[in-house]
């Protein structure tokens, strides 16, 4: 008896900005320019599935205050059977913010969120790309920062037709091992009171809640998600890391009044794509959280301290999809 062929359930979200403000004011920041694709594309008419399987948003001219502002914003979420790969799924999603300004310390031309993933019949974890993901003329305090992007991050699809992407050996969890590995003696070259601030020791920090701790148990993990697959499972966060492998933020070159070159250093400090900054804030750069078969992309987080306090996230994407119904896949 041949397998039955189970309709592919699509899902994927974008948006340019959200977020919740504490000081110098509370102010919850929903999703700008959103949009969201899910459902089912088989059996439907080219119609119906012409009007289901794209969205798009564009936003023009948005400013909170003098806090956060950007000239435009486009967001766009596809969905589409493959011609390249006979009953494959492919899913898209795109943020892409322009003239971004935070308090006139982060500033970007242009910062871009892509990610795309290809679902075959009969295996569970999809193949992805992050094609297109790119930040362009990022400055901290008006220095240079130069990330070192790794867009092939995630690597192959597991071989095994079961295996997910978080599973111990697939190329995503070893470059989260190396990763971590990396961001801990990164840690180890801050000043105490930086450490203090952004490091393991507290419970609340994002190192220690969304990163593990920078440990991976790998047991643990495999359990987790495989408990969160199955109908009365816990729900779980996933594997966080990041498609930035390290920035490079340059000095400013000056003349003093008799002609002499002066380096100007930049008030920050960096480890693998982490950036604290003293009276400002952490910032988080191409932060990649996967959850079975969800890719969440966010390409600056903040967690803001001292002039303004609260959290933003900004350009951020997320495929997801599965095979049956139930949709989402984690």
């Amino acid at each position: 008896m041949a397998e039955e062929v189970k309709p592919h359930y699509f899902h994927a979200e974008a948006h340019a900005l959200s977020g919740q403000l504490v000081l110098p004011f509370k102010e919850e920041i929903k999703k700008q320019a959103f949009v969201k694709l899910e459902g089912q594309l088989e059996g439907l008419s080219d119609e119906e599935r012409a009007q289901r399987n794209y969205f798009s948003q564009h936003a023009k001219n948005f400013r909170l205050e003098s806090i956060i502002s950007y000239a435009a914003a486009h967001t766009q979420v596809s969905g589409h059977l493959s011609k390249k790969h006979p009953g494959a799924s492919v899913t898209l999603a795109t943020s892409e913010v322009i003239d971004l300004n935070v308090l006139n310390v982060i500033t970007a031309d242009r910062v871009v969120a892509q990610i795309s993933t290809t679902h075959y019949p009969g295996v569970k974890a999809p193949s992805v790309t992050f094609l297109g993901t790119h930040f362009e003329n990022l400055r901290i305090a008006r220095h240079r920062a130069e990330p070192y992007l790794r867009l092939d991050l995630v690597g192959e699809r597991p071989a095994d037709k079961d295996a997910l992407h978080v599973y111990e050996g697939t190329g995503l969890m070893k470059a989260a091992e190396a990763q971590y590995k990396n961001l801990k003696a990164g840690l180890e070259t801050l000043a105490a009171d930086v450490r203090k601030k952004i490091g393991l020791k507290n419970s609340d920090s994002a190192l220690s809640k969304k990163y593990h701790g920078l440990e991976l148990d790998y047991a643990e993990i495999k359990a987790r998600a495989d408990d969160a697959r199955t109908p009365t499972g816990h729900a779980w966060d996933g594997i966080t890391c990041s498609l930035v492998e390290n920035v490079e933020i340059k000095d400013i070159s000056v003349k003093t009044a008799d002609g002499k070159a002066v380096q100007i250093p930049p008030p920050a400090e960096s480890f693998g794509h982490v950036i604290h900054i003293p009276d400002f804030g952490t910032i988080y750069l191409a932060e990649l959280r996967v959850n079975h078969n969800s890719f969440n992309l966010t390409m600056i987080r903040l967690d803001l301290g001292c002039i303004a306090d609260g959290n933003l996230g900004m350009s951020a994407a997320n495929v997801n999809g599965t095979t049956g119904k139930g949709g989402g896949g984690g």
